[in-house]
């Protein structure tokens, strides 16, 4: 009782006291309900004393905002850091968050400065960031055409190698620019010469996502990222026997791949697989895609046990997979994008070109992502590393130009665009990763000829077809021109490659007969631009309408020929993706209107056989041109059949290419001035022949 005595009484309610307008201190702290009046119900029964707050609102919690200083010394550390990423030097670190305040007024001001320096080049020379101009190396013909300094293409950047994981990125010079604009912008807030608040997002950058971890599964599929790829491996002899299989058959046309590390790479997915990394695991199974796809149907059944069919899905799920679960599309490594390369060039059916056509594009972009399309002569790389990267470069650069003339549209990759020299005519046994000096290169044939050929007839076309201004000159200086050109590249196939050939050897013979076909093919194309251009005149060369039907021929049989011998059916699988679809067309529209005769009958052979070919079960055919030259075909038998005269055949498939229109010493002569015992010819074939173009879109 005592106790309760000895406290404090609450003072007497007041008649007419307000209402207040919160609880109490004592009901806020015990979480009841309180009737806000003074004293209230509740610390009266409690013999509290009752205490309200104060009226009016309780003052909100400010968040205390960044000065701008501090937001400035944020957004320029991000910028030191990435352009430490971009040039690998050391500079200035940033103050730490804890720095006082006071005293980084002048050592912020000083990074500033630091980092504009840095991207302006005002460093020691070996680690200046100023463009280079490129002058191409002499090496005969070999190298691309010089670059006009008027584009941006000429605006070199900068590699950027990371030794640890294998990765490089090619940074350009307007992303430099861009830093050194942002670096001024803060220098001017630091100087309180811009806006007080800058953006909160002008600080962010983005993230670079660790290797392998941004799959690409919408392109290749979900299944990739649940589990494993080790148990579709195939077992040691049936690797063993792709390995030889690709060493045969896609080594010799597409090296892409030093033979040496080939080995290696099989080696270590037979004895040590969990070893492998997805890049190295990409490449693999890319390397039994391209073997099973060159073999036949009869090799895989009697060599492998399964069908051409079963291996050739089963490692085209591998691949993709592998390529999805290597980060695909965000990859900066160069194995993965050689894996991604091979892959492509091997997926050689029909149905497959629009796909090989769509991600051609995105493997171009990964290789000016590496800086594939600048020499590594100019980063100061091993010459084990620039070889590789000139490889991978031209092999992206054929591809290209085969796919986008498979699809009847204009290629990604310009001349212009690029810099990067050819790769060096030698074997894969005069390179090795340890080198330090550039090997010499050889004077005959070598592992790199073939492609080294492929590449000139590139380059060789790209030159001929920019000479159609009509403004230049008429249609026949245009074509004078372009014969002209076509007889240097011939001159320089046969200098540098051809005459090393010894014919006994089959890839030798392949390597020959490819260039020769290739100048009759480019010699036909310079007359069909000019025939399907406007304003073209059919009554200036009616004379050389027997020596285009009949280059058109031998083009056909010599076509054919590489694709059915026995000792060229293991590099078909590359014939059979380049269809002298224009030769074949412009045949087909003469036999529309050509009365019987010898020359008809021969040409009629070659059709006949390249057609049934084109459609048989070891072929895959034209993709998209075989239903209007199907029409052709069946319009030109049509012509025939109304022939009351059947003549028989009295002209042979010849065994060998004739180089009158190269050789023929008429050909430079005006065509008034040519022989007057040539046959002439209806024009009507010529409106046959542009109408299938119009009709392919070409």
């Amino acid at each position: 009782m005592a106790t309760e005595s000895s406290k404090p009484k609450p003072p007497p309610r007041e008649v007419g006291w307000t209402l207040q307008h919160r609880s109490c201190h004592d009901c806020n702290r015990r979480k009841v309900r309180c009737n806000r009046e003074y004293p209230c119900d509740n610390c009266v029964r409690l013999g509290i004393e009752c205490t309200f707050p104060p009226p009016g609102r309780r003052p909100r919690a400010t968040v205390k905002r960044p000065s701008r200083k501090s937001q400035l010394l944020s957004r320029l550390s991000l910028l030191e850091e990435e352009v430490q990423k971009l040039g690998g030097h050391s500079q200035p670190q940033p103050p730490s968050p804890g720095f006082p305040e006071q005293q980084c007024g002048h050592q912020d001001s000083q990074n500033i400065l630091n980092v504009q320096s840095w991207l302006a080049g005002n460093l020691p020379a070996d680690q200046s960031m100023q463009p280079e101009q490129y002058e191409p190396e002499t090496r005969g013909d070999t190298q691309p055409p010089h670059q006009t300094s008027t584009t941006l293409s000429d605006e070199f950047g900068r590699l950027l190698l990371d030794q640890n994981n294998g990765t490089s990125r090619y940074v350009n010079r307007r992303t430099l620019t861009e830093l050194a604009d942002q670096v001024k912008d803060i220098r001017d807030l630091f100087d309180g010469l811009s806006s007080p608040s800058p953006s909160g997002d002008d600080a962010s950058t983005p993230g670079s996502a660790e290797e392998g971890q941004n799959e690409t599964p919408f392109i290749f599929g979900y299944r990739s990222l649940a589990s494993s790829l080790r148990s579709y491996h195939p077992p040691q002899k049936a690797s063993h026997i792709l390995l030889r299989a690709y060493e045969e058959n896609v080594a010799p046309i597409l090296r892409i791949i030093h033979s040496t590390a080939l080995r290696e790479l099989i080696e270590l997915a037979i004895t040590k697989p969990n070893e492998m990394d997805k890049g190295s695991e990409a490449l693999m199974f890319a390397v039994y895609f391209a073997a099973s796809s060159s073999m036949t149907k009869a090799e895989c059944l009697s060599q492998l046990g399964e069908t051409h069919s079963s291996w050739t899905k089963r490692f085209r799920f591998c691949v993709e997979q592998a390529l999805a679960r290597a980060g695909f599309l965000h990859t900066r490594k160069l194995i993965v994008v050689q894996a991604a390369v091979l892959f492509l060039s091997c997926a050689s059916h029909p149905k497959d070109a629009h796909f090989v056509w769509t991600m051609i594009a995105a493997v171009t972009r990964l290789g000016l992502g590496l800086g594939l399309h600048r020499d590594g002569g100019h980063f100061e790389l091993g010459p084990y590393e620039t070889e590789m990267r000139r490889r991978t470069w031209w092999y992206i650069y054929l591809l290209d130009v085969r796919t986008s003339e498979s699809q009847a549209t204009s290629h990604q990759i310009r001349q212009g665009d690029y810099n990067t020299l050819l790769p060096l005519n030698i074997n894969d046994d005069d390179l090795s990763p340890d080198m330090t000096e550039t090997p010499r290169e050889r004077s005959g044939f070598t592992d790199m000829t073939l492609t080294l050929v492929r590449c000139q007839i590139l380059l060789s076309h790209r030159k001929i077809m920019q000479r159609n201004d009509p403004a230049t000159g008429s249609q026949y200086e245009i074509l004078q021109s372009r014969l002209l050109a076509i007889n240097e590249c011939r001159q320089t196939l046969d200098e540098q490659y051809i005459r090393y050939c010894d014919l006994a050897i089959p890839i030798h013979w392949v390597t020959a007969t490819i260039a020769r076909v290739a100048l009759a093919r480019l010699w036909l194309t310079s007359h069909f631009s000019l025939m399907t251009a406007e304003g073209f005149q059919p009554d200036l060369w009616p004379e050389q309408c027997d020596i285009l039907i009949l280059t058109a021929i031998e083009v056909l049989e010599f076509v054919y020929l590489l694709e059915t011998h026995e000792n060229t059916t293991k590099w078909s699988w590359l014939f059979q993706e380049y269809v002298q679809w224009q030769s074949f067309a412009f045949v087909l529209s003469e036999l529309c209107v050509r009365p019987i005769s010898p020359l008809s009958d021969r040409a009629w052979i070659a059709v006949n056989r390249v057609y049934d070919w084109w459609n048989g079960p070891e072929a895959y055919g034209p993709g998209l041109m075989i239903r209007s030259l199907g029409r052709l075909k069946d319009r030109a038998a049509a012509a025939r059949a109304s022939e009351v005269v059947q003549s028989p055949l009295t002209v042979p498939i010849e065994d060998g290419l004739s180089d009158a229109y190269i050789e023929r010493g008429d050909m430079g002569k005006h065509p008034e001035q040519l022989a007057e015992n040539l046959l002439a010819t209806d024009t009507a074939s010529l409106d046959i022949f542009r109408g299938v173009v119009h009709d392919m879109g070409i």
